[in-house]
This record gives structure tokens, sequence and C-alpha cells, in this order.
């Protein structure tokens, strides 16, 4: 066997320069591509207080936490203003009209301020030469306790086609 490997002496050295160089060069790409990993770790944790992945991602845990219980509580209060909303006056309706035949303009009026289920007031105003009168029935679901005059009955269609 040592004969062998002294006449074999070249080729052995060869080949064992040949496996040094693979080796070398295997170095190199582990090389670079372990300093291309840095470049990307370095940057994953620049600004962050935290050094190490865990830590990172339990914070980012903690976050998304915090954040579902935001979304959650805003969730309850756009109920709450969806709720108020239908409360608020949403359709409005105004009629002009001459309550005295043709004695002046149009210059008496009814106003309608209803909400979504077309509850509100009505505010009528009535002009004449000794004056202005103004008068509010109460509406709910579009009608009233009191008797509702033609205009008022008017302003009220008018204000729920709005």
């Amino acid at each position: 066997m040592i004969n062998m490997i002294n006449s074999n002496q070249e080729m052995i050295i060869i080949v064992v320069i040949a496996i040094l160089i693979l080796f070398f060069a295997w170095n190199i790409y582990l090389s670079l591509s372990l300093n291309s990993i840095k470049k990307r770790t370095r940057s994953f944790f620049s600004g962050k207080e935290s050094k190490d992945l865990e830590e990172v991602i339990y914070t980012q845990i903690k976050n998304s936490d915090k954040i579902n219980e935001d979304i959650k509580k805003i969730y309850k209060e756009n109920i709450q203003i969806k709720e108020n909303i239908q409360k608020c006056i949403q359709k409005v309706g105004v009629v002009r009209f001459n309550p005295f035949g043709e004695v002046g303009g149009n210059q008496s009026f009814a106003i309608a301020l209803l909400d979504n289920s077309l509850s509100g007031v009505i505010i009528l105003s009535l002009y004449s030469r000794d004056g202005v009168k103004v008068y509010s029935k109460q509406i709910t679901k579009g009608k009233s306790e009191y008797k509702l005059s033609k205009e008022e009955e008017e302003v009220i269609k008018i204000a729920n086609n709005c």
C-alpha cells in the first residue's frame, strides 16, 4: 500500500489540492451567504430594543392582541353610532304656502324635521298682517296626536322622500 501511495503521490496531491480548493470555494460561498443573512438580520432588528427573534415575535404578538382589542372597541362604538344615527334628523321637508287665500304671498311655511323612523317635529309658521304665529307638533312614525293640515301632511311626504 505504501508502494502504491509512493507511486501515485503526485495524483494524490492533485486530488487533495482539488478537494482543498473545493472546500475553500465552499467556505467563501458560505461566508458570503452568512454576511447576507447578517445584513438582513441587522435590517430586521434596526430600531428595535430587542436583540433576538423571540423577543421580536413576542412583541408583535402583544401588539396584535392590543390591535384586536382596539378593533373590538371600535366595532362596539360603530354599532352605538349606527343606533344613534337612526335617532338623528335625517329627513327634512319644507312647504311654503299662503293660508289666507290670495292675500299676500307664500310667506307661511311648514318644516318637518324627522329621524329615520319618521319621528320628530313639524314646525308651522303662519304669517298674517297682524304678526307671525309659530306652532309645533310632535310626530311619531309619521303620525301626530293632533290633527294635521294638508300642508303638514304634505311636508311629511316630502321629508319621507328625502
